[in-house]
């Protein structure tokens, strides 16, 4: 910082760039007599920009709020802002706001995408998936910038760390960001995952072009940094609002019913909302007079919001996509949190999860009910078995044979098992059927559905498999049942495509599924005894079964663990 306070000569040319400066002076002024009001630098970065020997004022004013941050020098409305982000950020950073999906590829849209407009965030990943042909999970965290831009970079970096931990340890290899301050910190520190912008990753076929008079393209201030988002982006922009409707148009054509400037900050930057919103509302009027009214399109959540604030009409480059609409609004905190929760809990509670969770609830609710009227007893469901004791199981047996092959979840049959039959006849019914059920797939997949199996999943994915199966033969049976990286139903397919011996893939499938398939017959049976018979020993039993069945795949693990190494 000394450094730049001797070399910056004073000119005053990033003065009118930039409202902070022209009202406090130039940087080496600012630096020298009062750097307590660095903390109102946006860190937009037009001043070096505008610098003509290419120094950087900005850097120099971060550098100057981590000092004093470090010193303890921080004025009072700072350290309210600070206070307010730090929790903002935990918050988000934390059960029950975030979520990570373990798949390769995610998409992490940010919190403002998040919080205010959950429905794209879904769209968005559906549409990932789609493009990529495959599943791109979904990662909601706070990637900690509200409390980086006000200089504490220690509390920011240590989240970080842990953000790269977890992504790392559900196997994410790609991040998809909604979010350009979450682009600039995972992009800059994150190690070892390839990090993308949304608008670099979603096709052009994705947008609905718009019939819509001049509008004024906002490239949010992170955009500064690179010039590919920005053509991107401006590319975009060209192809949702053509100068006219006809398939000729260009993007010279284009550009002339579509305004726009150099990236420019709407006042958010460095929490500057927070610490003196008055001063916020002058980087957001150089924007609103540039616009002269136009509809204002631009690719940051946090811009939008603020134009909408202030009465313009904005709208966000991705409520562009087919079929989707612009928000009008922005929602109260309260409303944001909201969904911000339920976006995290759908994604946790899954399609299987939730069936899982109807299906206990059925029979509880059943059983109840039932039971009440003297209907569904224990002596009642000993003579119905009684006088089918051969087509009941059967029946049951063939439902859970075919189950899988439709790739529908087995849990909530194996539960039922454990309920109606208990702990000894559910285990056997509901380890035939597994175990039948897996080799029907199997077989499906060897001899007629090699290509339909293999378009399913990803090539890298794919030669993953085949070359653990080469190498490590059952093992690798072994360690994708104890650990899933891929859907076990579509799992069964996948093993009848690679060299396997179907006698191995037989008897491993068999060991290494029944301690699950333990595990959750025993909880169904402690339904089961407690529904109608009462019995509240039996269900202590069935629970203390179910902990140590669960218990065995976590104890044998780290002996398969070594099978999902990249190295052979």
């Amino acid at each position: 910082m000394d450094d730049f306070k001797d070399k910056c000569p004073g000119c005053g040319r990033c003065k009118k760039e930039c409202p902070f400066l022209e009202e406090f002076g130039t940087p080496d002024e600012i630096l020298a007599g009062w750097p307590e009001v660095s903390f109102y630098c946006t860190s937009c970065r037009r001043c070096d920009v505008a610098c003509p020997l290419d120094l950087s004022p900005s850097a120099a004013f971060f550098e100057t709020k981590e000092r004093l941050i470090r010193e303890g020098q921080i004025p009072p409305p700072v350290q309210q802002a600070l206070n307010g982000a730090e929790g903002f950020a935990k918050a988000g950073h934390g059960f029950p706001f975030s979520y990570y999906s373990k798949t390769g590829t995610v998409f992490w849209p940010g919190c403002g995408l998040a919080a205010n407009n959950p429905h794209l965030v879904r769209r968005i990943q559906d549409i990932l998936s789609r493009e990529l042909k495959q599943t791109v999970g979904l990662v909601l965290d706070c990637c900690y910038d509200p409390v980086f831009t006000l200089g504490d970079s220690g509390t920011s970096l240590t989240a970080l760390q842990d953000i790269n931990r977890r992504l790392l340890s559900g196997g994410v290899k790609k991040v998809i960001t909604g979010c350009l301050n979450c682009y600039k910190l995972l992009s800059t520190h994150l190690q070892g995952l390839e990090v993308v912008f949304i608008l670099q990753a979603l096709p052009s076929t994705a947008f609905q072009q718009q019939d819509r008079d001049m509008i004024y393209l906002h490239h949010p201030c992170p955009s500064l940094r690179w010039e590919d988002i920005r053509n991107a982006a401006r590319d975009t922009a060209s192809r949702i609002y053509p100068s006219d409707l006809s398939p000729a148009t260009d993007h010279q054509a284009a550009a002339g019913r579509m305004a726009a400037s150099g990236p420019l900050c709407c006042g958010s930057g460095g929490n500057l909302t927070s610490i003196s919103p008055e001063r916020a509302d002058r980087f957001l009027d150089q924007i609103t007079r540039q616009a002269e009214g136009r509809t204002i399109v631009t690719y940051c959540t946090g811009c939008q919001n603020r134009f909408l604030q202030k009465g313009a009409e904005a709208i966000h480059l991705l409520e562009c996509l087919v079929d989707e609409a612009p928000r009008r609004t922005v929602p109260a905190p309260l409303r944001q949190w909201t969904n911000r929760l339920a976006l995290s809990m759908r994604a946790r509670l899954n399609i299987s999860k939730l069936l899982i969770l109807f299906v206990i609830a059925l029979l509880i609710a059943g059983g109840f009910i039932l039971n009440s009227r003297h209907i569904f007893s224990a002596e009642a469901l000993t003579a119905l078995f009684g006088r089918y004791p051969v087509a009941a199981p059967l029946i049951f047996l063939c439902v859970y044979v075919v189950a899988p092959s439709l790739l529908l979840p087995s849990i909530p049959l194996t539960l039922a098992a454990g309920f109606f039959w208990g702990p000894v006849w559910g285990v056997i019914l509901s380890i035939s059927g597994a175990t039948i059920g897996a080799c029907l797939p199997f077989f499906l997949a060897r001899y007629l559905f090699q290509d339909a199996v293999k378009a399913r999943v990803p090539e890298e994915r794919w030669n993953w498999l085949q070359d653990k199966v080469a190498h490590h033969g059952w093992k690798a049976v072994a360690f994708t049942r104890l650990i899933p990286v891929f859907p076990f139903n579509l799992l069964n397919y996948l093993f009848g495509l690679t060299p396997i011996a179907f006698f191995q893939y037989l008897w491993s499938t068999f060991i290494f599924m029944l301690p699950a398939c333990i595990a959750f017959v025993a909880f169904g049976s402690s339904l089961g005894e407690l529904l109608l018979r009462g019995n509240i020993k039996g269900v202590m039993i069935g629970i203390v079964i179910a902990i140590g069945a669960f218990l065995i795949p976590v104890a044998l693990r780290p002996f398969f663990r070594k099978v999902g190494d990249n190295k052979k």
